[in-house]
């Protein structure tokens, strides 16, 4: 975005959003996901010590997968940023509404990649990973509805 606003200071994304991003919008259903998401219980997984194999032989996670979770992470930021700025770069719209899509469209493909991850669904792990992209349209509905807040 810095390289369209000749290195301005100016921001598309409010304070509130960027401020909510990371309390709410993301870090909920990760927790979430991380408490609820066992598919084995306590006692089984102390009983069967080699389920953890895979992980100590690095076939769970490696530099191989860091690295291509990069590329895709770059890949999903750049069509994230240009779908929406391409779209309306000669449109009346200002960067503060063009921020609020980037934002949501963050939230979502966040909430949708973690979804992907879950192996044991539950009905908390269904509300808190749906309701975050719910509370994020509503939060900046109405952000952008208080006059006093930056970015009205």
């Amino acid at each position: 975005y810095v390289l369209y606003t000749a290195y301005t200071l100016t921001t598309a994304v409010t304070e509130w959003s960027s401020m909510l991003y990371s309390i709410i919008y993301t870090s909920l259903p990760t927790v979430a996901v991380g408490i609820m998401d066992t598919d084995l219980s306590h006692n089984t997984l102390l009983k069967y010590p080699q389920l953890y194999g895979a992980g100590q032989r690095q076939e769970s996670y490696n530099a191989r997968l860091f690295w291509l979770t990069m590329i895709d992470t770059l890949w999903q930021s750049a069509v994230i940023f240009y779908m929406p700025y391409c779209t309306y770069r000669i449109s009346t719209m200002d960067a503060s509404r063009l921020g609020d899509l980037w934002t949501l469209a963050a939230v979502i493909v966040v909430n949708i990649h973690l979804a992907m991850d879950v192996m044991c669904w539950t009905w908390i792990t269904h509300a808190v990973i749906w309701g975050s992209m719910v509370a994020t349209c509503i939060c900046v509905i109405l952000i952008d509805s208080i006059p006093e807040l930056p970015g009205f």
